[in-house]
């Protein structure tokens, strides 16, 4: 059911007024094609303009951000899709992660989208006004086959805009030998602040290894942080999300709390450099940190024994959160083919067993989650269990959607980068940052 090219057109002129600032660097530095790495030819390839690929074939052009343990999942779900269908076939191009969305954007204001795309839920309001409203492509109940939280994290002003493939939460990760050189039960991770210290404490004083990291990518903190800060009672925006809330005493004890994991606890180096925490924990120099599912396959890897358990374990929590993201899959409008592009979503996202077993990723459809395929596969023991349990319990904390969530990641992950490298006291460089947040929602 593709909406009229008037439609279309009107639709991508509310998108680029409602994305304003959001996407206008995106709109100058690229363009929707460009060789970006994809996965079958340029990433340019529109869908309307591909045609079909032979007689009474459609041609789905598909594009993600996929690479590593990701990308070969999701190769072999469209490979398994193209072998078992012949009226409709995918053609998967990937994009650099970096570029992603401002590629899409320019693609999607430009009339030049792909039939289908990855979109995470953070990134929706984003794109909303030019992607294709579901609930009438959509096979009868279709709600029932995903996880409900999930599902309900899909949909926008009461419209079904994507399908969700996933939810990719945080855990802590640790590393069971060091557990054991500091004395440490190594089957008996913390699961609260208290538990941390002792923990952390104990591996800083007893060995020469780093106890703990919140990011060990030096450039996520903002995801956590939301999550603790809600733990805490705290408020991260306000409900229409005009201004930053964070900036009060919650905001500042957390930000107190990172500083001293470098600072006064010793539990790690004052050095917010990139990657610099996951190289440590891959060699096996720390103790724990703060990762989300796909570490999965990366510490497959490795040579030391590990662990992963439920991440509650900020300071003065009263309720029980870790960050967490979807990846959806969403039609952009314009289209003249969203129905077969909503029907591919469908299967992609229902049959979706080795985005669990190989990627690492919690399916969101719930036969894939309850299947005994799952459930006996290795990553279930050692992730997957877990992170279904914190879905299962309400436990999934998603960052705000906005038209630009850069107006708020930036400031924090900045914030705290330079408390966590000592640059920068909490009770100055938060204020600062919710005062700087409130000042981009309202620009």
């Amino acid at each position: 059911m593709a909406r009229k090219q008037s439609d279309s057109s009107a639709t991508r002129r509310r998108f680029i007024k409602a994305a304003g600032a959001a996407g206008i660097a995106g709109l100058a530095g690229c363009t929707g094609g460009g060789g970006g790495g994809g996965d079958s030819g340029s990433g340019g390839t529109s869908g309307t303009s591909a045609g079909s690929s032979g007689s009474g074939t459609t041609t789905i052009q598909f594009w993600t951000l996929f690479a590593g343990g990701d990308g070969e999942a999701m190769k072999a779900m469209v490979d398994q899709f193209n072998s078992e269908h012949d009226s409709v076939q995918v053609k998967r191009q990937r994009q650099p992660f970096a570029e992603y969305y401002d590629k899409l954007f320019t693609a999607m204001t430009g009339g030049n989208a792909p039939d289908l795309a990855v979109f995470h839920t953070t990134e929706l309001q984003r794109f909303v006004e030019a992607m294709q409203p579901l609930g009438d492509l959509l096979s009868d109940g279709a709600s029932d086959e995903y996880v409900s939280s999930i599902w309900g994290e899909t949909e926008f002003e009461g419209s079904r805009v994507a399908l969700p493939l996933d939810t990719h939460p945080n855990g802590l990760y640790f590393n069971k030998d060091i557990f054991e050189e500091a004395g440490l039960d190594p089957e008996s991770p913390p699961t609260s602040f208290s538990e941390l210290q002792e923990a952390a404490n104990a591996i800083a004083s007893e060995t020469d290894k780093l106890a703990f990291s919140p990011d060990p990518y030096n450039r996520f903190q903002v995801r956590q942080f939301i999550a603790w800060l809600r733990g805490r009672g705290g408020a991260f925006l306000n409900d229409d999300k005009t201004s930053a809330e964070f900036g009060g005493e919650h905001g500042q004890a957390l930000g107190e709390f990172y500083g001293n994991i470098t600072g006064e606890w010793g539990w790690d180096q004052a050095d917010a450099t990139e990657n610099r925490g996951t190289k440590a924990f891959r060699s096996g120099d720390m103790a724990m940190t703060i990762n989300g599912t796909w570490y999965f396959g990366v510490l497959q890897q490795q040579d030391f024994e590990w662990g992963m358990t439920q991440p509650f374990v900020g300071p003065e929590q009263d309720t029980d959160l870790t960050w967490a993201n979807s990846h959806t899959l969403g039609v952009p409008a314009g289209s003249d083919k969203a129905q077969a592009a909503a029907e591919v979503a469908e299967w992609l996202t229902q049959n979706s067993l080795t985005w669990g077993t190989d990627a690492g990723h919690l399916p969101a459809a719930a036969s894939v989650l309850d299947s005994d395929e799952l459930r006996s596969a290795t990553v279930w023991e050692k992730t997957l269990s877990t992170f279904s349990e914190m879905a299962q319990n309400g436990s999934l904390a998603y960052m705000p959607s906005t038209e630009n969530n850069q107006d708020y990641q930036r400031p924090v992950n900045k914030a705290l980068q330079q408390v966590y490298s000592g640059q920068a006291e909490a009770a100055d460089a938060i204020p600062s940052a919710a005062e700087q947040v409130t000042s981009n929602l309202q620009g």
